[in-house]
């Protein structure tokens, strides 16, 4: 897919950065004016597809950006939306996705406004940010160290005192251009920093980031002890201190620790700034409290919080898996309804600056809103109260969309109700839709049997899987791609060599995760599932490759999470780059950005398939696994 890269051809301009895909008007915006967009797919990897939906990353004087949804209104071939920023909007990044397919145009679609007809600084150092660090996460775009360290260059010369702030940001580009021209650099600016005969804290942290570029960790460390003995109540301390107490695991000790750091750091209340380190104490307390199951500092904490979203934030995870496990159901149901009471609440609220409108705004709480309200309907429904679970779910799903869970939820509501023709409908659609778990389709054979519904349950419902496989199928079809495998040996759990050359004339299913990650961990029960359903298959082969896991006991943390979940997977050690530990040799070949990510591997060698994350089902994890494996295996070999 990597190679269809060339063929996005960008023109830059003073304002703009006009891309094959899309079509900015006007393109050189003032901020706070409305722009006007086309999107045309063809040509992208998006141009077979349907259904593309388009988000917007609004940033403003910081690296910071505001997520939004942008509506697009197909005509023909092309799609239109419009842009709405708020006059301290510096540039605005357009994502475009069909599922999990997101649009991967090198340069990515992104517009600069203008400020009496000027590009300001700091709309720079955003760009800058993008291309150097998140924009392949934010909008798909491919990293340009080289032209990162060109923006933040422009923005120095415009306005000198970013610089300092932005220094370690900027040299790191420059040492992944070019690591001896970087090195001297970063020696050259330690050096700078070092003659300042009375440095401020600034000045310290830099020189502290500066020698952790290079990775010399003894000489950051010694001027991270001096930077605390000069500045010991100072934000660098703070900063040092609020991540020791978040790494607290024992809920006394974090207790102690917080009321050390409240006495040490003297917060004053009056101040916003302060006001809103106190918060972050408090949220800190408050989730470590849910964890302890200490249940009355729980909600001492999370009451002393002003913010509302934040305290319903934290009332619903602590809700949620309370009704997942049926636990504390009534303090649960208590502090789920207040979630809500708190949202409507926030909808008096001025809308953020970091909104475009208040209808953006009200947009995001309504989704909240829906979000919370199907934590409430499942301690409703646990409760007995199914009347009340079932009119919240249809209103959740309303505002905040379905889900395969959250649909699955709603059949059981409605049966409970009573309401088994219309349970029945919606318990069809997720059949159809591939996405029906196994309970579902328990409650699918009753509805079919007590409907009395033509024909047998079995035919009805393999003629329904069969249909759902093939229009997977045809979906899969559209995302096909044909790149070459990077070759890899790595050694598995048992200690064996594993190479991918291994396989040649299979079917390679190569699953990235981590222990950390909980979407990969999420997706387990459903690879297992698939992994069972193709163990008899010869030409059908899953690789599950642990990366990303940073642990100095790495292998044991593996070992006792593969035992505790009961997996039988052939789990591989992605292993570290002997250059720059920090990265992984096999994951940084393969291109990931996140994980999971599986890449369907044909028997030539060549990715035929990427797919990012969870579905959201394990029936639904396995429907992807037979729609991609179903189209690179031969009819016979298949089943």
């Amino acid at each position: 897919m990597k190679t269809l890269k060339l063929l996005f051809l960008l023109v830059i301009s003073a304002g703009v950065v006009k891309a094959q895909g899309v079509k900015f008007s006007p393109e050189k915006p003032a901020a706070g004016s409305k722009v006007t967009f086309t999107y045309q797919p063809k040509g992208t990897n998006l141009q077979n597809l349907t259904d593309i939906k388009c988000s917007s990353y609004t940033f403003f004087s910081t690296a910071n950006p505001k997520a939004a949804k942008i509506e697009l209104v197909k005509d023909g071939e092309i799609y239109k939306g419009e842009i709405t920023a708020p006059d301290s909007t510096t540039l605005v990044g357009l994502a475009f996705s069909s599922g999990d397919q997101k649009d991967e145009a090198p340069e990515g679609y992104v517009i600069r406004y203008t400020k009496a007809g000027k590009i300001s600084p700091e709309t720079y150092i955003n760009e800058a940010f993008l291309y150097g660090l998140a924009g392949n996460y934010y909008l798909g775009l491919t990293l340009d160290p080289e032209k990162s360290a060109s923006l933040y260059k422009q923005a120095f010369a415009l306005k000198p005192e970013l610089k300092k702030k932005n220094l370690s940001s900027y040299l790191s580009m420059e040492y992944k251009v070019d690591k001896e021209v970087g090195a001297k650099l970063i020696n050259e600016n330690i050096k700078s920093l070092s003659n300042i005969k009375d440095p401020k804290e600034e000045d310290l942290v830099a020189t502290t980031s500066l020698y952790t570029l290079l990775k010399q960790k003894p000489q950051a460390d010694s001027v991270k002890a001096i930077t605390l003995k000069k500045f010991p109540v100072g934000n660098y301390a703070y900063v040092q201190d609020m991540n020791a107490l978040y790494a607290t695991k024992d809920f006394a000790q974090q207790e102690q620790k917080a009321n050390e750091l409240v006495t040490k750091y003297k917060f004053d209340l009056t101040k916003k700034a302060d006001q809103n380190k106190m918060n972050s104490v408090y949220n800190i307390l408050a989730s470590a409290a849910s964890k302890a199951k200490n249940f009355e500092k729980f909600e001492l904490y999370t009451n002393k919080i002003d913010n509302k979203l934040s305290r319903a934030g934290l009332y619903n995870s602590f809700a949620w898996p309370s009704a997942e496990k049926k636990e504390n159901l009534e303090l649960a149901s208590k502090l789920s309804k207040q979630s809500l009471e708190l949202v409507e609440q926030a909808k008096n609220d001025e809308k953020p600056s970091s909104y475009n409108t208040k209808e953006d705004y009200l947009k995001t709480l309504d989704r909240t809103w829906g979000m919370y309200a199907d934590t409430y309907a499942l301690l409703q429904y646990h409760q007995g109260n199914f009347k009340e679970a079932l009119s919240l779910q249809e209103k959740a799903i309303e505002l905040s969309g379905p889900s395969p869970d959250g649909s699955g939820r709603l059949v059981t509501y409605l049966i409970k109700n009573g309401q088994e023709e219309k349970a029945y409908v919606e318990a069809e659609k997720l059949f159809k839709d591939g996405k029906a778990s196994d309970s579902l389709k328990r409650d699918f054979k009753m509805l079919y049997t007590k409907l009395k519904k033509p024909g047998t349950y079995e035919t009805y419902a393999s003629n329904l899987e069969k249909q759902a496989l093939e229009a997977a199928k045809a979906e899969w079809t559209k995302k096909m791609i044909n790149i070459p495998a990077p070759s890899f040996s790595l050694v598995n759990l048992k200690g064996e060599k594993v190479s991918l050359s291994d396989f040649k004339g299979k079917v390679v299913i190569l699953d990235y995760w981590a222990t950390w990650c909980g979407p990969c961990v999420a997706s387990f029960p459903g690879m297992q599932k698939a992994l069972a359903k193709y163990s008899s298959n010869p030409n059908v082969v899953f690789l599950f490759v642990n990366t990303w896991q940073n642990e100095e006991n790495r292998e044991k943390v593996v070992t006792d999470f593969v035992a505790e979940k009961k997996l039988n997977f052939n789990v591989l050690y992605d292993t570290k780059n002997a250059k720059d530990p920090s990265k992984f040799d096999v994951v940084s070949a393969y291109k990931v950005d996140g994980i999971p990510t599986k890449f369907i591997i044909d028997g030539d060698g060549n990715i035929r398939f990427k797919a990012i994350g969870f579905s959201g089902s394990d029936d639904g994890v396995v429907k992807e696994i037979d729609s991609m494996v179903g189209l690179l295996l031969p009819k016979e070999t298949s089943k």
